[in-house]
């Protein structure tokens, strides 16, 4: 049995599975030069955007510096992250040209490159709508934008990037401990101080544990959340039903569970008591006592919380 744990063990450490924890963001810098490590399973779109958000782009290899900065976090990740090349729309890749008509996010049209750093996964002639992604053995691997990948790689000349990436909503911690002990269930970033713990989206911090996050939902109608690849391992918040891809806010006061007045709301409801009544239990109202000096309205909501 001993064995066994062993093995077990040494195999998901090869895989990846004990590395650092999904949603953190580490900065390595050179000069006046960082480069910042994210791993987050988003798109290609979402990665460019949070690299803008941050001051700074999707990493490139039009110079020496570049190779250089990636050299410097190359123990320190696994998988495959995006990097910045990205096929034209309506375009093919040509397989006779260096960057097989792949262009640079940084607006330099794919005229600047390292040779000797190309290293194509595969030789197939794609047109969808392509984006490229570099693994841990930097091979560059042709993905639909719309895929999600391990992580990505950004540029910037700020020191402070990562806090950059704190996503809205998160929740500062003052602590000393810091993100290298996986303290957050999705996205954790360093501060001063402590740390901060943020959600994908989709998700809120759950407020009765602050670390961890819930599925959301502020609309009528949302995407269903997927934690992973498999459709079955798709759904919907509490309050919610499901409709194929879809998640459509339940309407609680169409089946009467407030006695007298009721308000729908995403993912919830409220009811309420006329005048002359008191909330009971249950959306139920009871008749205020002649003596009774609580409001004439009172709001009851029920609240469900996501385990």
């Amino acid at each position: 049995m001993t064995k066994l744990m062993s093995l077990v063990f040494f195999l998901s450490f090869k895989l990846g599975f004990l590395t650092k924890p999904p949603g953190i963001c580490k900065l390595h810098c050179r000069q006046d030069e960082c480069i910042t490590f994210n791993q987050q399973r988003v798109d290609f779109n979402t990665a460019e955007k949070a690299c803008r958000d941050s001051n700074g782009e999707l990493l490139t290899f039009q110079s020496e510096m570049d190779k250089k900065m990636l050299d410097s976090v190359s123990k320190d990740w696994f998988g495959n992250f995006w990097m910045g090349l990205r096929l034209p729309a309506g375009a093919c890749s040509n397989l006779s040209a260096p960057l097989r008509g792949y262009e640079w996010t940084s607006g330099n049209n794919g005229k600047m490159f390292i040779p000797g750093f190309i290293n194509w996964e595969s030789s197939t002639e794609l047109c969808s709508q392509q984006c490229i992604s570099l693994s841990v053995h930097r091979k560059w691997t042709e993905k639909l934008c719309s895929d999600k990948t391990d992580g990505f790689l950004c540029k910037a000349n700020l020191k402070d990037a990562c806090m950059a990436h704190t996503l809205p909503g998160a929740v500062v911690f003052q602590s000393s401990e810091s993100c290298k002990n996986g303290p957050c269930e999705h996205f954790c970033n360093d501060v001063r101080g402590g740390f901060a713990c943020s959600c994908f989206k989709g998700f809120i911090p759950d407020s009765s544990k602050p670390r961890s996050c819930k599925k959301h939902c502020a609309e009528e109608r949302c995407q269903k959340v997927c934690e992973g690849n498999m459709d079955s391992s798709c759904s919907c918040p509490d309050g919610y039903i499901e409709d194929e891809n879809f998640c459509v806010d339940i309407n609680e006061c169409a089946s009467n569970w407030c006695q007298q007045m009721c308000k729908n709301t995403f993912g919830s409801y409220e009811c309420s008591c006329r005048e002359g009544f008191v909330p009971s239990t249950n959306g139920k109202c009871i008749i205020k006592a002649e003596d009774d000096k609580q409001w004439s309205l009172y709001l009851f909501t029920q609240i469900k919380h996501f385990y």
